[in-house]
């Protein structure tokens, strides 16, 4: 009899989990379509109002006057926020004071005000959005998110502050470039790029003043995409000072003025090879023809890299060619000298010019 309790007793809780098992399933199955269905009203309650404030935004951009602009809805802030920043992306020229009425009219700044309290998604949208308004008041209120840890949530940061007040933003932002490895460098220079007023590259250059050797590099690259001219000063005071390999081998990279040929043909002679290496394709782009005679010698170099850099060099000078390299392959001693021309002239289409 008790064996029979026993086996009665498992079996019925056996059924009540079995009960509760199913209960649960169907509870959570009933809250997974609750919250889909509700996502997709919310998927089309924000395309609705984007559809609308986009033709609202047309109307403004293309200078009709459009009906009475009404305050934004409840619900409408997502939608407003993405036709707005999407507009302003699409547009080659600085689209705000046609749209700013638009956005004043809707009170998009305290929409946006609400959002930035929510995920780093808003955050990110919102801060966007407030920076194409153009308003130095918002400064003060942007600028805490420089230091938000989501690095796309920083970066939109930084370049909502660059539309608002470029000065002050780079000297912010600037700094701040060097520290931060997770901001992805194309976003980095396309903020710089879209600097005018002259602040970010005179920022970088400060920076540069103070910056150890990685920050160098990293900093020297971003100045040479907005500035050449003041990089180009940068970099001689660098090739001239007592720095390391890596350095001088980015410096070479960017030297791009001819009145550097001789600064950069003292490092053909170099002990480290990449530092030849990028000292023979510096020459190429920026040396004369007479410079064939400080190239020739690296053909024989012991590194491959070097004599390949140096073949492609003596190529690029003004005034060689196929037949000019063609006779420095014919009076070379050294086979590997001959062989790396030989590639060269292949890879150009002109392996049958004589």
């Amino acid at each position: 009899m008790e064996e029979l309790a026993k086996g009665s007793t498992a079996v019925l809780v056996a059924g009540w989990v079995a009960v509760l098992t199913l209960l649960l399933a169907f509870v959570l199955l009933t809250i997974i379509v609750i919250l889909r269905i509700r996502a997709q009203r919310r998927e089309q309650r924000d395309a609705r109002a984007r559809e609308y404030w986009a033709g609202m935004l047309q109307q403004a951009l293309q200078g009709a006057t459009p009906p009475q602009v009404r305050a934004l809805q409840a619900g409408e802030a997502h939608g407003f926020v993405e036709a707005w920043n999407s507009v302003h992306e699409s547009q080659p020229d600085d689209p705000a004071p046609r749209l700013v009425p638009v956005a004043v009219q809707a009170g998009l700044e305290g929409a946006c005000r609400r959002l930035l309290r929510g995920s780093y998604h808003d955050r990110a949208m919102a801060i966007i959005a407030l920076g194409h308004l153009r308003d130095r008041r918002l400064f003060d209120d942007l600028s805490p998110f420089l230091a938000d840890r989501s690095p796309i949530v920083s970066l939109c940061a930084a370049r909502a502050l660059a539309q608002v007040d470029p000065p002050r933003a780079m000297a912010m932002f600037v700094p701040l470039v060097a520290e931060r490895d997770d901001w992805v460098p194309g976003n980095v220079a396309r903020i710089l790029a879209e600097n005018h007023d002259g602040s970010a590259a005179r920022e970088l250059s400060n920076a540069l003043l103070r910056a150890n050797a990685d920050t160098t590099v990293k900093l020297v690259r971003f100045l040479a995409d907005i500035d050449p001219q003041r990089a180009s000063g940068v970099v001689r005071q660098l090739l001239d000072g007592h720095v390391d390999d890596h350095i001088l081998s980015v410096c070479l990279q960017l030297v791009s003025d001819p009145q550097d040929r001789e600064r950069v043909a003292g490092f053909l002679t170099a002990s480290r090879w990449h530092v030849r290496m990028h000292a023979a394709a510096a020459l190429g782009r920026i040396g004369q023809t007479s410079d064939a005679t400080r190239l020739e010698p690296l053909l024989a170099d012991s590194v491959w890299w070097v004599r390949y850099r140096a073949a492609q060099a003596l190529l690029a000078l003004p005034g060689m060619g196929a037949e000019a390299l063609r006779r420095i392959q014919q009076r070379q001693s050294d086979t590997y000298g001959r062989d790396i021309i030989e590639q060269v002239l292949s890879e150009h289409g002109l392996r049958g010019a004589a």
